[in-house]
């Protein structure tokens, strides 16, 4: 299967793909990750019945994000 090539480089198509990413993309990312984990660890302590709790997990992760 041939691969795709750009220029003299032979830069293949993954590697272009990675290279257009936006600077701090990957940063982006990570804490867009911290803050759904802070947000299930949060919510896991919340009783079902305790709209509040929810409700201060939900106020936290849109802080976050």
């Amino acid at each position: 299967m041939a691969q795709a090539q750009f220029g003299q480089s032979g830069m293949e198509l993954g590697g272009a793909a990675a290279a257009v990413r936006p600077a701090g993309h990957a940063e982006h990312q990570h804490q867009t990750w911290d803050a759904m984990e802070s947000y299930f660890e949060c919510i896991t302590t919340c009783s079902l019945d305790d709209g509040e709790c929810v409700t201060r997990c939900v106020d936290q992760l849109r802080e976050q994000g």
